[in-house]
């Protein structure tokens, strides 16, 4: 199986992350009132998605994403 949901749900996929980052997500998911440490990741994920892509000019985006450690 490629980690993929069947008809009529929601696609899925796997991602590979630093366990390190995992354990501190971990940590903060009951406390912020999460359900899963999936739900947790897909609202930050989405939250940081909304605000890169309202950015004004890629200079803009850069920067943001250079910020978020993203880029050197």
């Amino acid at each position: 199986m490629d980690g993929r949901a069947g008809i009529g749900m929601r696609a899925k996929t796997t991602v590979k992350l630093n366990c390190s980052l995992c354990d501190r997500a971990k940590l903060v998911v009951e406390k912020a009132g999460y359900t899963s440490l999936e739900e947790f990741i897909e609202h930050a994920m989405e939250r940081d998605l909304a605000r890169l892509e309202s950015s004004d000019s890629k200079e803009e985006l850069m920067r943001k994403l250079k910020g978020l450690g993203y880029l050197k």
